[in-house]
């Protein structure tokens, strides 16, 4: 798949503090990419270079391929007493776009039926779908959403997800996207870009990692002791192991090895199975790294 923006090597310091080091990514088109880190690790620096809001940085941000940006980088703003179709009326008006353009846009985000009503009766999830709408005007090729489901309830969360991954199936665009809801990204990205201090510590493809990815193999057995030796011994990495159970980090695709290597030392397993293991999981122990 091709890139559509590409980040090479970015810096960007504020007198003696680094605010991003050597930040480098490629977003594909038609993808969602979600932008993952605690407060302060960059995040929001990236957008907002992306979007031409920050030019003090060093590096190359590759926009050659990119017709137009929609972004909503803080939480939108619109006039309250003025319905939502008037509202991005008045956008559209600005950037010379019509008023099919923003029938067709309250369709795609769900709001026809709340089109004729003021903002003001809006639920935050509403408004948020009122700002991706709006971000959506130019037709962008890129989106960039910073924390767009941030104080939503669990069904606002769910609304502006399932609408997100509409609009890159649909339409084809390229969303970049950060948020705190670690749970809420694993649904909806394809991939991850992790921030820390302002670096990028990992990339996480979801679609084409899992056969790669190392998984915690946990072997629950009567002799813990034993079945630890052997599997050290045939240079496993042993996490953890208790009179239960022992834990193994392994590929996704070695647990058929380790089950014979038990099977061929004669180990009686009471319990084989995969430990559970999360976008936030990976977070964390990076982040404790």
């Amino acid at each position: 798949m091709e890139y559509v923006l590409k980040v090479n090597n970015i810096n960007r310091k504020v007198k003696d503090f680094q605010i991003l080091k050597n930040v480098s990514f490629e977003l594909k088109r038609g993808e969602i990419v979600g932008l993952i880190g605690p407060n302060g690790a960059g995040k929001t620096s990236i957008m907002k270079i992306l979007v031409g809001l920050t030019r003090n940085y060093t590096g190359e941000v590759d926009l050659s391929r990119v017709r137009d940006i929609g972004s909503m980088i803080e939480t939108p703003n619109f006039y309250p007493y003025n319905t939502g179709y008037q509202n991005l009326m008045y956008f559209a008006r600005l950037n010379g776009v019509g008023s099919k353009k923003v029938e067709e846009l309250l369709e795609l985000l769900g709001l026809s039926d709340a089109a004729n009503k003021n903002v003001k009766s809006y639920s935050l999830g509403m408004r948020q779908r009122l700002g991706i709408a709006q971000a959506l005007l130019k037709d962008p090729d890129v989106l960039i959403l910073d924390e767009p489901t941030n104080g939503l309830d669990p069904q606002g969360i769910y609304e502006v997800r399932e609408y997100i991954r509409r609009i890159a199936s649909e339409k084809n665009i390229t969303v970049l996207i950060s948020s705190h809801l670690l749970g809420e990204l694993e649904k909806m990205c394809d991939r991850a870009i992790m921030i820390k201090k302002g670096e990028v510590i990992q990339v996480m493809d979801f679609a084409n990692d899992v056969k790669k990815r190392q998984i915690t193999f946990v072997i629950e057995t009567l002799d813990t002791e034993t079945t630890a030796a052997i599997l050290k011994e045939a240079g496993y990495n042993i996490i953890s192991s208790n009179e239960n159970e022992v834990r193994v980090k392994i590929g996704a695709n070695e647990k058929n090895d380790i089950a014979r290597i038990l099977y061929k030392h004669k180990i009686v397993m009471t319990g084989l199975y995969e430990a559970c293991e999360t976008l936030e999981d990976t977070f964390l122990e990076l982040m404790r790294a």
